[in-house]
């Protein structure tokens, strides 16, 4: 179980990026979602405590100030920690380059995991996201902006880790 608040989208204007949803969650011990496939790229990243994320036979132990990328119709697994379950936050998005927008992160498939020490800026933003009224034009292009400065602070100086 988690508590969890979540912005759902329905359709975009924008073609090359677009934010599909977003959501924050503080999850109780041993929470898990998966295995599971989505249509759309994910980022999350954990604000606190601990937790696995597996694609395939890679696991990865991720703690506070880390982050992973979920990628279209790959099969994926993750969860919270027994004993300090995370808290985490992540958007979900797609578009005709988002690939590429999330290559200029420094992330694809043989690079899923990475660190930042921009977390309340992260946090920020999706907070604004999930404040933001998606009903009203301005509000479209507003979440658009918080999108493109999400990928902005964690392309500042995101650090990836080798495999």
């Amino acid at each position: 179980m988690e508590n969890a608040y979540v912005l759902q989208l329905s359709d975009s204007k924008f073609k090359d990026l677009f934010l599909c949803f977003c959501g924050y969650a503080q999850c109780q011990p041993g929470h898990y979602f998966g295995p599971a496939v989505r249509p759309h790229y994910l980022l999350h990243f954990v604000l606190s405590g601990k937790g696995i994320y597996q694609v395939g036979e890679r696991k990865y132990y991720l703690r506070e100030g880390e982050g992973f990328l979920i990628e279209p119709d790959a099969l994926t697994y993750y969860q919270a920690d027994e004993e300090d379950p995370w808290t985490y936050l992540w958007i979900g998005f797609d578009g005709k380059r988002a690939k590429e927008y999330v290559q200029d992160i420094g992330l694809d498939n043989s690079q899923l995991t990475f660190y930042s020490e921009y977390g309340k800026e992260l946090k920020r933003i999706v907070l604004q996201m999930m404040k933001t009224n998606a009903q009203q034009r301005s509000g479209q292009y507003h979440l658009q902006s918080l999108l493109y400065e999400f990928f902005s602070v964690l392309g500042r100086d995101a650090v990836i880790y080798a495999d």
